[in-house]
């Protein structure tokens, strides 16, 4: 069966998980979902409201890390109940506790301190 040549003009290239798709342009139109761009912070206005971004961090190194409150708690020589306010953005974290993250988990302190 002969291949059709399609120009590069007519042509969008989508890159997924390390897969290159070439689709012509005129079907990429039929899925188009919206022209809009919206940011990262729009998209995540509610997770923002809901957790500070240090503490959404915090949250994340420790599912990363495949640790449970108490077992980070532990290693960080906090209670549970500190972690978890952290996570929720009730309870800042300090210098002190950023830089002891820092030391166990390899990110820069700083991200921590608002």
């Amino acid at each position: 069966m002969k291949k059709h040549h399609i120009s590069d003009k007519h042509v969008i290239r989508i890159w997924h998980a390390g897969v290159i798709y070439q689709f012509p342009k005129e079907i990429a139109k039929k899925y188009r979902i919206d022209d809009k761009v919206i940011s990262a912070d729009d998209v995540f206005v509610n997770i923002n409201k809901k957790y500070t971004k240090p503490g959404a961090l915090l949250r994340g190194i420790r599912i990363r890390e495949n640790l449970t409150q108490i077992q980070m708690a532990k290693e960080m020589k906090v209670t549970q109940s500190d972690i978890s306010q952290m996570e929720n953005g009730i309870r800042n974290i300090g210098r002190k506790i950023a830089k002891r993250i820092q030391r166990l988990f390899g990110v820069d302190y700083r991200s921590f301190l608002k």
